[in-house]
């Protein structure tokens, strides 16, 4: 098993009013915004193999490069992890086998609400989230700084949750920013990555009130990838 692959593990969920599982409705089948038709997958695979040979023959650092092998359900011992294409957003990630709910959740910011599109998996005692919007309330909020501040107070005011870390970072030259919040009541620990990409929101958050699963929490946030 690869580095690459070893590397696909990971995490939790935005208790964010973005998706608390009370109020969230089950459902064992996919999003209607996630689809994985096998066409599509088909063209994946394609991409995935050339990016591979691309890597191979230019001899670039291929961790950034995932193996058309990875589209394949991967059990580390712990989680059974797959990938999820959600085409609508166009965006993919790897995220564990569980119970998984799906909803709409708006964000209050200073140009209106923003509705976001989340999907999450909850698996034993860990929540990992996807979240999406391209609300056209995004662009009136401001350039990039101002849209990731109004999302992470937006965040706050709905959950109540501690702000424990906020940082810059960044995604293919996109800005983010990489926050930690803990739920008082629970003292469950939410780890964000909050991106702004052509003016579409993208969060991708896990918690868990265990330790133990930081390595599956950092491999989940970084398995973010542009379709």
């Amino acid at each position: 098993m690869n580095n690459n692959i070893k590397k696909i593990s990971l995490i939790i969920g935005l208790n964010l009013a973005l998706i608390n599982p009370c109020l969230a409705q089950f459902r064992s089948n996919r999003p209607t915004f996630f689809e994985d038709g096998q066409r599509f997958m088909e063209q994946e695979i394609r991409k995935l193999e050339t990016q591979q040979q691309n890597s191979n023959t230019n001899n670039t650092n291929q961790q950034s490069v995932e193996h058309p092998s990875q589209l394949l359900t991967i059990n580390d011992g712990k989680l059974s992890w797959q990938k999820y294409i959600f085409r609508e957003g166009g965006f993919s990630l790897w995220m564990p086998s569980g119970i998984s709910s799906e909803e709409t959740v708006n964000i209050e910011t200073p140009a209106g609400e923003v509705p976001f599109e989340v999907f999450a998996t909850h698996p034993k005692s860990l929540r990992f989230i996807a979240a999406y919007s391209d609300s056209p309330n995004i662009t009136k909020i401001g350039n990039s700084e101002a849209i990731l501040t109004a999302v992470k107070n937006g965040i706050v005011q709905e959950t109540n949750f501690k702000l424990l870390t906020d940082k810059e970072i960044g995604f293919s030259g996109y800005p983010g920013q990489y926050l930690v919040m803990q739920d008082q009541t629970n003292n469950e620990i939410i780890y964000f990555n909050v991106y702004v990409i052509d003016n579409k929101v993208y969060v991708v958050a896990a918690g868990t009130k265990s330790n133990g699963y930081d390595q599956d929490i950092n491999s989940f946030l970084d398995s973010f990838r542009l379709l």
